[in-house]
């Protein structure tokens, strides 16, 4: 950071609200975010590969896998964000409808229908879920960023998937039947298509109410939605302590079944190509994760297209950064390339969030250390978020990257003690 940055205040950075979707693109600092919300959070091969074209030919090649399981392409022109619908829809990647369009927030788990220990009906919640919300006009009122889940157990835990509202499996009580979850509150089991009504229900209730939160930022909304709609409730489960790790979700995950890390979520059109054809080696399909991997299934072997992980244990699993100061205006570092020299330094254990402002897009949870510009060059958090009050102040990167350099040494000594 140069004298003259660091003595210029920073302007507050902007919060949108909103996140770019398929007829709803964003101006950013290096031109029109596009998104794409693949049904269920799965491509084909051939979708793929032309979503690699697309973002080739029109936007700048930088692709962005999102905590979403979302891709969003990036520095179109307004003319090509514009026609840029109109193409996804002849692929298969979105609907005419642009309220059916918006309404179809569904992250679903992605090993459905792989890991054995997945409740079996976990895909055909997730389609009738999506079915219903279709259906149900009046959803168009949530908020942007309103979303839903659907977790059958497994290797990916309840409790993993973050949404405002969820569609949990109660394996133990036998196939077909769901609780959902909303904020502190959850349902009495009930029958699949008994859930997914009261998951629309409640989703509805919501919509109603007025000068509220959405669940996921105000979690005490859970259990006045469930009253509002008399459905008996009981106070949530605590089922999952922490995030899935994203080193859960890159190796061999069950047999056949292999996932691939993507660095910072970030991917060029070489690098999603090279999956796609990994994947037509296996079935054929591309499945996303909100950790920032793409899973293949049907493989013979670990595929290790160029570019991807496929160590559990490599550092660049545990870092997270924004586009930075290249792709947005309300940044003041590079935050990527800052992200991925700390990895070089990083500890064994521990994450790292390399944020270009105070608003923290790339990680809201929290990290082993956050890392923060400010006025007096970067503050420093340790076990928290862009949010929380700095541990400690440095005065350049050169100094985050010898705290992080002492953090790595104090570890390694720990661990031999």
């Amino acid at each position: 950071m140069t004298t003259q940055q660091a003595n210029t205040p920073f302007a507050p950075p902007q919060v949108k609200g909103w996140c770019p979707s398929l007829y709803a693109p964003m101006q950013a600092k290096d031109g029109w975010l596009v998104r794409i919300r693949p049904p269920f959070g799965q491509l084909t091969a051939q979708q793929a590969f032309c979503v690699a074209e697309e973002a080739e030919q029109h936007g700048n090649g930088l692709i962005t896998l999102t905590n979403r399981a979302n891709l969003q392409l990036r520095g179109f022109s307004y003319e090509q964000a514009q026609l840029f619908p109109a193409r996804m829809r002849a692929l298969g990647l979105g609907l005419a409808d642009a309220g059916q369009e918006k309404r179809q927030v569904l992250q679903v788990a992605p090993l459905a229908g792989l890991d054995p220990a997945c409740a079996p009906d976990t895909a055909l919640c997730g389609q009738m879920l999506r079915n219903a919300l279709l259906a149900t006009p009046s959803l168009n009122a949530l908020p942007d960023k309103f979303g839903f889940a659907v977790e059958g157990g497994g290797l990916w835990p309840l409790g993993t998937l973050q949404a405002d509202i969820v569609l949990q499996a109660c394996q133990a009580l036998g196939q077909g039947m769901w609780r959902v979850v909303c904020g502190t509150a959850q349902s009495d089991p009930l029958p699949l298509a008994a859930a997914v009504a009261c998951a629309v229900q409640v989703a509805v209730q919501f919509t109603v109410c007025a000068g509220v939160k959405r669940p996921l930022r105000q979690p005490e909304i859970g259990p006045l939605l469930f009253g509002a709609c008399a459905v008996p409730w009981r106070t949530a489960s605590a089922l999952a302590a922490k995030a899935l790790a994203p080193s859960c979700c890159v190796g061999p995950i069950v047999a056949g079944v292999y996932g691939l890390g993507v660095p910072l979520g970030q991917l060029t059109p070489a690098m999603l190509r090279a999956c796609a054809g990994a994947a037509e080696q296996g079935d054929g399909l591309l499945r996303l994760t909100a950790q920032h991997s793409i899973i293949l299934a049907g493989q013979q072997a670990m595929p290790k297209p160029e570019g991807f992980v496929t160590n559990p244990a490599d550092a660049r699993l545990r870092i997270f950064a924004c586009s930075g100061q290249v792709g947005c205006a309300q940044a003041h570092n590079n935050a990527p390339a800052q992200a991925m020299l700390l990895a070089q330094d990083m500890p064994p254990h521990g994450s790292v969030h390399v944020s270009g402002c105070a608003k923290g897009c790339a990680h809201p949870s929290r990290a082993s250390l956050t890392v923060v510009p400010d006025l007096q060059g970067y503050a420093l958090v340790r076990n928290g978020t862009t949010s929380d009050e700095p541990t400690s102040h440095v005065p350049d990167f050169a100094a985050v990257r010898a705290f992080v350099r002492a953090w790595a040494a104090q570890e390694t000594a720990q661990t031999k003690s």
